[in-house]
């Protein structure tokens, strides 16, 4: 890992989760980049409106991300190399931009408290970058200390770990924090039982790429897949959550759930989404 990327909108919760990635970045040896989008707001009226020109936005954003660059220095020394970057236009769009065009290793980023999946907040920066981000993205909820990773929950189903190179971020942070993950596959009563060679094969190709990770599986039968991850998670007391956002993956109906203040985040944990 030698880059991390670091989106921040100057708020609380951006520090929270910028300290956040400084822990992670001098356990790695990593670069920060403190990242900050900006854009000329559209405004729907008939009234005249004066907007500030480009230059000021600019100009704002540059010296709010030295400022704080600055104050990272003061509070953890040079222990960290940090560089900042400005971009004009969306959020989602810049980040996304940024991360094909250069070597970004993983984003980690704000999110707005534990109910940052509720149906009110789908769409936000956080849940459209775990959906859209071809990039690691590690969401830190705004109440989130930094604790080294030593347990971590990985909800899958077996099939999502046939891409050989998905798991790498995930085996990284186990080769930094020294972690033992818990791989937690969740099935449905009412769920159909897969064919037994199919499911031989997706659990080789798991052991495969976990082959040099300290891991264990686990197995929890619930109709509720959000009801049993959150009683592993609390039982087990899990300090990450890891999940694979693909099209077809059971954090899809998640994210998309309306009744998601049951879900594991409400204990402030953070979450790794892979892709």
């Amino acid at each position: 890992m030698k880059t991390i990327l670091v989106p921040t909108d100057f708020s609380e919760i951006s520090a929270n989760s910028t300290d956040y990635a400084i822990e992670i970045a001098k356990v790695a040896k990593a670069k920060i980049v403190l990242f900050n989008a900006y854009h000329v707001p559209v405004i729907a009226s008939e009234a005249v409106v004066i907007a500030p020109a480009i230059e000021e936005l600019e100009r704002y954003s540059h010296n709010k991300l030295e400022k704080i660059k600055t104050e990272l220095i003061n509070k953890y020394g040079q222990q960290v190399n940090i560089e900042c970057v400005s971009a004009c236009g969306f959020a989602i769009d810049e980040i996304n931009i940024y991360t094909k065009t250069n070597k970004v290793d993983l984003i980690v980023i704000g999110m707005h408290g534990a109910n940052f999946i509720t149906e009110k907040l789908i769409g936000s920066i956080t849940t459209s970058l775990i959906r859209s981000s071809n990039c690691p993205v590690l969401a830190i909820d705004n109440k989130v200390k930094f604790i080294e990773p030593k347990k971590i929950a990985f909800a899958c189903d077996y099939s999502e770990t046939d891409n050989k190179t998905i798991l790498d971020s995930l085996k990284e942070i186990v080769s930094l924090f020294k972690s033992h993950v818990y791989v937690l596959n969740v099935i449905s009563k009412k769920e159909f039982v897969p064919k037994i060679k199919e499911a031989v094969s997706d659990f080789i190709s798991l052991e495969d790429n976990l082959e040099k990770v300290d891991h264990s599986l686990h197995y929890i039968h619930d109709n509720d897949i959000v009801k049993g991850i959150n009683e592993f998670v609390l039982e087990r007391k899990m300090d990450m959550i890891v999940m694979i956002p693909r099209k077809h993956s059971f954090i899809k109906n998640i994210l998309q759930e309306p009744n998601t203040k049951r879900m594991a985040f409400h204990t402030h944990l953070p979450l790794l989404a892979l892709h």
